[in-house]
Parts: structure tokens; sequence; C-alpha cells
């Protein structure tokens, strides 16, 4: 049997492509499946900034570190300020590119979390602080927020730590002179020997003595001192009545209830130095220079009288009246901060002092004031002899009258009336003595008759 090569090859060339057709796909895909299921996870020491990513992919991991930065977001992390004085810092400043931080993060070790800081929101809030900050210390500020946010850790920026905030010139920027009047002024005085203001911190009179009069003259002082400072005046209460020995303006009251308090405005520390020379005291404020010029100017002092109020009591004699309080003026005065640069001048009102008057008052008598009593003097019996003596004077009078008249008659020809005289009571007429002998009708003996007619 003769083989047929031809047909034999052409079969066998049909078999190699059949079993090619076979088996080469399969390899295909074996071999494309074995590439795609290739995992390509991080180790189990990997980071992206803080937050562990170990066994998990690239897409596995995003999630999860956006789960971390919300989180926090939310604990409000970051803070300024100094000790207990802080702020919040609003997290909205920082942006995290966290897609970009897992594509750029090696496998093995991670990587950082990329941050950027928008400047401009960051320069708005800082200027809205208290305090003053310079360009060193914003941009120490700057790369402060982006360390601290990289790592998502919690943190408080103070102003007073950073190299700027510290000036071992010590210049005086202000000062005040006076005269301490009591032994507890003076302890107060060496207590404040050197006090340290830092950046943004608070200080309080109290805290050196609470002796409500001593307290309120040094505090009075610090007031003059700090007025001519872009310090904030946190809190400040004047008297009711100015006292003895207090500049009107810078009046300080100290009591249980009140205090005064001031707050460092700069980025900057200073100090409070109180030198003392026997009684006489000088209070400075050194540290770095500010850039405006403060000053603090005293205007629109007034002086107010007082009104008197009159009072009544049914205690007090009639007609008479004490002097119950004396008034007192009152005043007012106007504080002004006046700050030049070289933008102009700025003139705030610091404070406006009102002291009202105090009424006089005079209490007077209720009682009504009574007529004097006149008491007659007391009349004699009247007798006979007295209406004869009596009616004698009469006659004597009008005799005397009739003379007087004639007499100034003959003098000027002019005579003056007199200013009329109230009669007197008129006496009762003498009754004629009853005849004892003889006819009524009958002539008197000793008188000549004559002989009858007729």
């Amino acid at each position: 049997m003769m083989i047929n090569f031809k047909r034999f090859a052409v079969h066998t060339l049909l078999l190699v492509a059949l079993i090619a057709l076979i088996y080469v796909p399969s390899f295909a895909l074996i071999s494309f499946t074995g590439k795609a299921t290739v995992v390509e996870n991080f180790s189990d020491t990997a980071r992206i900034g803080s937050v562990p990513v170990s066994g998990l992919t690239r897409k596995e991991a995003k999630p999860k570190v956006q789960e971390a930065v919300t989180s926090w977001s939310k604990k409000t992390p970051l803070t300024v300020g100094t000790g207990e004085e802080t702020l919040p810092i609003p997290t909205e400043l920082v942006t995290f590119k966290i897609e970009e931080s897992i594509k750029q993060a090696s496998l093995k070790k991670g990587g950082s979390l990329e941050v950027t800081v928008d400047q401009t929101a960051m320069e708005t809030y800082l200027a809205s602080q208290p305090i003053t900050y310079t360009e060193e210390q914003v941009k120490t500020f700057n790369t402060w927020l982006i360390k601290t946010s990289e790592k998502l850790e919690e943190g408080n920026f103070d102003p007073s730590e950073t190299a700027a905030a510290v000036d071992p010139a010590g210049e005086v920027v202000s000062s005040v002179t006076f005269m301490t009047r009591s032994a507890a002024e003076e302890q107060m005085i060496d207590a404040m020997a050197q006090v340290d203001i830092k950046a943004g911190q608070l200080m309080n009179i109290k805290t050196y003595g609470m002796d409500p009069i001593a307290a309120s003259f040094i505090g009075s002082k610090l007031y003059e001192l700090f007025a001519k400072t872009p310090f904030e005046i946190v809190e400040r209460m004047p008297h009711a009545q100015l006292p003895d020995d207090i500049t009107l303006g810078y009046d300080v009251k100290i009591d249980e209830k009140t205090d005064f308090a001031v707050r460092n405005t700069q980025a900057v520390n200073y100090q409070v130095v109180a030198t003392k020379n026997g009684s006489d005291v000088t209070l400075e404020l050194r540290g770095t220079p500010f850039k405006e010029t403060v000053s603090a100017v005293l205007e629109a002092e007034k002086t107010i009288p007082y009104r008197t109020i009159t009072r009544y009591s049914a205690t007090l004699s009639a007609g008479t009246s004490s002097d119950t309080q004396s008034g007192i003026e009152g005043k007012s005065i106007e504080l002004y901060r006046v700050t030049k640069s070289n933008q102009g001048e700025v003139k705030r009102l610091l404070a406006l002092d009102f002291y009202a008057a105090t009424p006089a008052i005079v209490t007077k008598s209720s009682q009504e004031e009574l007529p004097p009593v006149v008491t007659p003097p007391a009349e004699e019996p009247s007798t006979d002899s007295t209406d004869e003596t009596t009616n004698d004077e009469t006659t004597n009078d009008s005799t005397d009258n009739s003379t007087t008249d004639s007499t100034d008659g003959t003098t000027d020809g002019t005579t003056t009336p007199e200013e009329p005289v109230t009669p007197k009571q008129p006496t009762t007429p003498d009754t004629p003595d009853t005849p004892t002998t003889g006819d009524p009708a009958s002539p008197v003996e000793d008188d000549s008759t004559e002989g009858a007619v007729g």
C-alpha cells in the first residue's frame, strides 16, 4: 500500500492548525488573566501622611485617607494664642491633595499627604486676630500650618515663642511717673517690678494686690500707661465720684466685683518695669517699638452744676432749717486714642467718664410760725376823782392846744393840722346838787326885788 505523502502532509498541517486554534487562545487568555489579577497593595508599614494604609490598594486607600482628613477637620485641631487665651484656626485655610498624594506614594513606604494653604485667606484670618503679626511671624505661621496639617496633628501656634517675639533691646514705648501714698501701694509696686506680657496675653491688676484703694490708684496709673499703646483695654470701671489724687479721665475702680485688665495685641512680648526711688515711682512698658505712633488725648471736660433740694420736717422748730447734704458739682471728660501711621491719623474714643452732680439738701421746719402774742396793760378801776382829774387834764390840753394854735398862727399865718386824736370816752355829766331850802322858783337871797307892777 502506497502512502500518499501529499495527503499525509495536508492532514498533518490541518491537525497542527487545529491544535493551534485550540491552545493559542487559551495561552493568551491565561497570560492576560494572570497579568490583570496581580494586586498592587501597600506594605504593612506604609502610611499616607499619618494614615496607615497597610494591605490596601491605591483605590482602597483613597476613602480611608479622606475619612481621616474629615475626622481631623471636625475636631478643630489647630489653635493660635498664648496660654489659655487661644482661638481656633479654621481648617478651610488648608486644602488636602489626597488623590495626588496616593498616586505618588510608594507601595513599600507610603508617602506624605500633600497640603496647600490659601495665602489670601490666611492673611485675612491673621489680620482679624487681636494681635498684630510681623512679616516674619506670618511666614513662620504658614510653615507651621503646613507641617501640622500634613500629619493631621493637633497643635497651637504661640506667637510669643517665635524668635521674632523677643526683643533683647527692650525700648521704652510708654511711661508714667507718680508718688505712692501708702504701704499697700508700695507693696504692689514691689510685686510689679518686672512683669512679662506675652503676645496675646492678659494682665490684670488684682494679681498684684487686693487693697481697693491702693489697687484703684495703681490701676489708674496703669490705665494712663496703656492708653498710649495699641493694647486692648479689656476691663475697666470708673468710680461714681472721682476719688482724690486720681486724674480725671484715668479713673479706675477696683473692688470685689471689678478689675482692670489689658491685652497685648501685638505678636511680640512686652515687659512692665516698675522702678521705685523712695515714694517716687516710674512705670515703663518696654519692648519692640510700635509700627504706629500712639498717643492719648483728654478732651471735652465739663463741669455740671448741682441743684438744691428742699425737704420739710416736723421735728424742726418753726422757722428753722438745717443743711442736710452739701452739693458737689458733676464732671465729664472724653479720652481718645490717636494712632498715626503712613495711611493717616485715626482718632478713636477710648472712654467717656461721667460723674453726676450731688444735689444739696436743705431741711426746713414744716410747722407754721405763729404771730407774736401781745399782752395789753392792766386797766385801773375808774373813780369820780379820776374822772374830774381827767376833765381837768382835758381842759388843760384844749387850752394848751389853743395857745399853741394861736402862737403858730401868729408866727407864720399857717395852721398845720394835727393828726386826729381818738376821742376819749366821755364821762357822765355831774348832777347838780339839790337845794335844801326855798322854792326853786323864788329869787335867791341877795338878789334885789322890785315892787309889783300893777
